[in-house]
This record gives structure tokens, C-alpha cells and sequence, in this order.
């Protein structure tokens, strides 16, 4: 277990994260920001909060910071069980050399040509869904198609039955307990959530050896570079973390997005008059309400960021919310502007952990705002109170998002 170690705070402004700043991160960071604050320290968790864009990018790049591995949940003395075995071997907490070499490997599977192939899938998949949503007219967005369609479209890409979606969308609501402070309660089902869906890829790569295909795992299972490939425990985690990583950020960032349309009509009706708009709108989405609110790291070494001396040890929140929004980064950076140009969000991060699926969620997002146009001629909020953001989770998540549709 690594030990973490504190920066001195005593010169640094307090950031509380409970349910008023995960509501809403940027009343509390923007107000930091314009006072020309660089970082925050976190009571409770001992941990420091960086806010600009530049020295969060400085972060994400330098490799004396690392993944987080397990120390945030060991940090909440959970030490061991199935769910933190997996986060000690998935590519996505690891640090080089292992992660390099998982990361070169699995990227093979994710070229411009594999994500392109799958679009058609993809199209077929929303425009389904979204002709579900107009037989009921009122319907929860989540349930009804912002978490459908990413998860149908990663089961459909690992080649998964759909009479088996029911299921891993459980699990995956279940791991998603872990991105918050899971009780000893919640840990348990995460933990028997864990062991379930390991068993259950365990059963899909074995059939796969037998028979591939032309799908996602097939191809991560032939992956082979140098006489290297991918061990059956880490074809595994690979795919409990493409299940789970890919469904939950792209249902953040469909969800989002359409709250950020119906929050400005006028950029709605720009978007609905100028489709040629959707790229730059789907990126605008992502920086103006990001799938994550922070993404937390580890200082490896000795080393001074933001102004601040860190050592070794400490663990750090990098506040994308934040960095999206930097006065110095982005022209009127309160704007939602579905035709900004240079958008340079770090909502997928960026240096080795640049998010593994962002051409996927990307493809996702054109897709599913397409269809949604396509088919609705009106979309609005179903009731006169807004929706608002899940209070307890660095996942930007809103709670109960009923909308109204009506067809084209």
C-alpha cells in the first residue's frame, strides 16, 4: 500500500467536496479561479485540487505523477476484496512500464477503421431507441436512451447477447457505487458485482478461443506484438473495464449534452438549422458539462506544480470542470457555444491516460444528437423543475431527467 503525505495547506483555500459542490462544482471553482487561485486543499481526504488548465495539463503529461491504483479507495481503509484486485490490474490505473505495454496492445484494437465499422451499428441502435421514446412521448432520458444506447453499443461491439444486456447493465450500475464513497454495504455489492461479471468475460473469452469473429474481443484476443498478447486475466479486466468505463462516461455525456441544449434553446435551434455544427457541438458539450468532474492522481516523486512543493505520495484532484472553463484557455468560457472552434477540453485527460475510448463516446455522441433531431421536431423538459446533479459522485450525473418528445 502506498503512503500518502500532505502538502502544507495552510496557505491554500478549502474546497468541501460534499452534496453543494458536486451539484455544482463550478460555482464554488470559478469563484477560486477568478481570484486568481491555481489550487484548493481538500479537507477530510487530505489531498490537493488543481484548477487551471495549464497546470493540469502539466499533470496529466508528467511522469512523476501516476494513476491513482487502489490508494483512493485504501484511502477509505477498503485494502482488498475483487473490485480493488481488478483496479490494481487494469490498464487504466496503472503506470508505466505495464501500463505502456497493455496500452500498446489494446490500442490496436481502437484504429479510425475498427470505431468507423461500428458505426452503422451504432445508427441502428439509436435510431431504434429513439423511436421507442416517441411511442411514450415522456420518458427518463437515462433509462430510456442515454444509457441504453452505449451499453447496447459495447455489448454489440464484444459480440454479447442481447438477452445478456439486462444483465451486465446491472453490474455496471453496480461498479458504479465505487466512484463515490461506497459504504461497507455498497463495497459488498460491488465486490459480488465484480466477481460475477469477471466470471462471466472469463466465459466469453473461452468461447471466443473457440470460435472467433469479427468483433471487438476476437480481435483483442488475436492482438499479438513481438511475440506479446494478452493474458486471459488481463483480456478480463480489459473487458469489465470497455463494459463498465465506456457506458457509464458516454451516458454522462448524451445526458449532459442535452441538458445543455434544453438549457439554451437558441443553440438548440443553431444545432436542429446546421447540422454541420455536430462535431464542434458534441466537443462543446464535453467541455461545457464534462462527463467527470475530477480525475485523481499520485505524486511519485518530490516535485513542485502550481506553485505548490508536493511530495511524494500525495494524491491530487485534477479539476477538468475546471480547466474547461479557464478564462485563460477558452474565449467567454461560460458560454455554451455549439460552433467553438480550438476546444481544447481535457475531458478525456490526456498524456497515457487519455481516455482509451474517447473515439468511441465521440461517435456516440454524433450519433445519438443525429437521431434525437432526426426524429423529434420538440424536446423539452418534462416538468417545470429542473433536473440537478447527483450530489455524492465525481461522475457528473443528473438525477431523475424526465423529457417530453414530440415526433417529427
Amino acid at each position: 500500500m502506498r503512503e500518502t503525505k500532505t502538502a502544507n495547506p495552510s496557505e491554500l483555500p478549502e474546497v468541501i467536496l460534499g452534496s453543494d459542490f458536486f451539484r455544482d462544482p463550478q460555482s464554488t471553482l470559478s469563484t477560486l479561479v477568478d481570484r486568481g487561485e491555481r489550487a484548493a486543499f481538500v479537507p477530510g481526504m487530505e489531498t490537493t485540487m488543481l484548477l487551471r488548465h495549464a497546470d493540469i495539463f502539466a499533470a496529466l503529461t508528467d511522469h512523476r505523477i501516476g494513476a491513482m491504483g487502489a490508494v483512493y479507495y485504501e484511502n477509505q481503509g477498503w485494502t482488498e476484496g475483487p473490485y480493488i484486485d481488478w483496479v490494481r490490474n487494469t490498464v487504466v490505473f496503472l503506470d508505466p512500464p505495464a501500463h505502456d505495454r497493455l496500452r500498446g496492445l489494446v490500442n490496436r484494437a481502437f484504429t479510425p477503421r475498427q470505431v468507423a465499422a461500428f458505426r452503422p451499428t451504432t445508427e441502428r441502435i439509436a435510431a431504434q431507441l429513439a423511436d421507442d421514446v416517441a411511442e411514450r412521448g415522456e420518458v427518463d432520458l437515462y433509462e430510456s436512451f442515454a444509457q441504453r444506447l452505449p451499453l447496447q453499443v459495447i455489448c454489440s461491439m464484444l459480440d454479447i447477447p442481447d438477452v445478456d444486456f439486462e444483465a451486465v447493465g446491472q453490474w455496471t450500475a453496480d461498479l458504479g457505487l465505487a466512484t463515490g464513497y461506497p459504504t461497507l454495504e455498497e463495497r459488498q455489492k460491488i465486490d459480488c458485482a465484480m466477481v460475477t461479471f469477471r466470471d462471466y468475460a472469463k466465459q466469453l473469452i473461452a468461447e471466443r478461443r473457440r470460435a472467433p469473429g469479427e468483433d471487438l474481443l476476437s480481435v483483442l484476443i488475436a492482438i499479438e506484438e513481438g511475440g506479446d498478447h494478452l493474458s486471459t486475466d488481463e483480456l478480463t479486466a480489459m473487458v469489465v473495464q470497455m463494459l463498465y468505463a465506456g457506458h457509464e462516461t458516454t451516458r454522462n455525456l448524451i445526458g449532459n449534452g442535452l441538458f445543455c441544449l434544453l438549457e439554451h434553446p437558441a443553440e438548440l435551434a443553431r444545432l436542429r438549422a446546421d447540422r454541420s455544427l455536430l462535431v464542434s457541438a458534441v466537443e462543446e458539450m464535453l467541455r461545457y458539462e464534462p462527463p467527470i468532474i475530477f480525475v485523481s492522481r499520485v505524486v511519485l516523486e518530490d516535485l513542485k506544480l502550481a506553485g505548490i512543493e508536493f511530495p511524494a505520495g500525495h494524491m491530487i484532484h485534477l479539476a477538468l470542470v475546471s480547466a474547461n472553463r479557464d478564462p485563460e484557455i477558452f474565449e467567454d468560457p461560460n458560454r455554451f457555444d455549439p460552433g467553438r472552434t480550438d476546444n481544447r477540453h481535457l475531458s478525456f485527460a490526456f498524456g497515457n491516460h487519455f481516455c482509451l475510448g474517447a473515439s468511441v463516446a465521440r461517435m456516440e455522441g454524433q450519433v445519438a444528437f443525429t437521431a434525437l433531431l432526426d426524429r423529434f421536431a420538440d424536446i423539452r423538459f418534462a416538468s417545470r423543475e429542473k433536473p440537478v446533479f447527483a450530489q455524492d459522485r465525481a461522475l457528473r450525473t443528473l438525477e431523475d431527467f424526465s423529457v417530453r418528445f414530440e415526433a417529427a
